[in-house]
This record gives C-alpha cells, structure tokens and sequence, in this order.
C-alpha cells in the first residue's frame, strides 16, 4: 500500500458526518432543490440597512473625484488655453448633471411596498448635493484665478456714467 492512498474501508460511519466549509449555509441548498426556505424565519434580513449604506456609497462617491479635480485646475495653469477651458467647464457641467439626476440616482435605494419603514434618504441626498456644489466652488475659483470673472472696478467702467463737463476753456 502506497503512503498516498487512503482506504476507505477502515473509516467508520461517525467519522463520515460531513462538515460544512465556512460560509456554506445549509438553507440554500435545501432552497435550491425546494426542501424549505431559503431563510429561518427568526433570521431578520434587513434590507433598508443595507439600501442605506449603499445610499451613502452613492452619495460620498463625489468626494473621491474632488482631489482630482483640485490637481487638474493646478496643473492646467491660469492661462485661457482650451484645456483650462474644458476642464473648467467639466467642473460646471459634470456637477449640474448630477445634481439634475438626482432622483434617478437615489429611486434603487427607496423602499417601496415594502412592510419595513422606508430608509431616509434626504441627509444622503443633501450629501450628494453638497459635494458637487464644492466642485462647482473648484469651478468658480478657477474661472476666477483665470481672470474671467468680473472682481474689479475696472471691469465695471463701462457701466459707469461719463463725467459731465461744466466748463470750457478757451486757449
């Protein structure tokens, strides 16, 4: 007899019981050939937990790009060249399109006919909100250190009234 073999003759029925590997959950299987449901009914799977957590997911997810943004408004330079141009007007746009969408991005994590309460979505909406208006402030700061934006006197004279003359001298 080889060193490798085993002889399974010698194993008794009480060493046979098989262990399930970490993570196996008997109850699906059972629910896969239809012997009994797939869930205890005193294990409370609560799904609003996991909708929320995957709401603030959603809603951090903008603070991940603002870094970003900061780095590229630094290295594009204060020149009106068209790559400042486009990544400033990229810091308009992305940000107002996501705002626009709002609803659309939260609606998979709102409960509806359900029998749990509903997860309240507004904080981590106002978060989403919240982190693309500072990228639309990167924007601003930008088109101002550009020097677009109207900040002085001087940019305003031609709103200005012209002086009126009282008096003529002759010479």
């Amino acid at each position: 007899m080889s060193t490798w073999s085993i002889d399974y003759a010698s194993i008794t029925s009480t060493a046979t019981k098989s262990i399930n590997p970490i993570g196996f959950e008997q109850s699906a299987l059972q629910s896969r050939y239809g012997m009994k449901s797939a869930r205890p009914k005193n294990q409370d799977h609560n799904d609003v937990e996991m909708k929320i957590k995957r709401a603030w997911d959603v809603a951090t997810g903008p603070a991940k790009s603002i870094p970003m943004n900061a780095f590229m408004i630094y290295m594009s330079g204060n020149g009106v060249q068209i790559f400042s141009v486009m990544i400033t007007v990229m810091l308009f746009i992305t940000p107002i399109k996501a705002i626009m969408s709002l609803n659309q991005t939260f609606e998979r994590f709102e409960t509806k006919g359900s029998k749990q309460p509903g997860a309240d979505l507004m904080i981590s909406k106002l978060t989403f909100i919240g982190l693309h208006i500072i990228t639309i402030c990167l924007g601003i700061y930008k088109v101002n250190a550009m020097g677009l934006l109207p900040t002085t006197t001087s940019d305003w004279l031609a709103f200005l009234p012209h002086k009126h003359v009282l008096e003529y001298a002759s010479i």
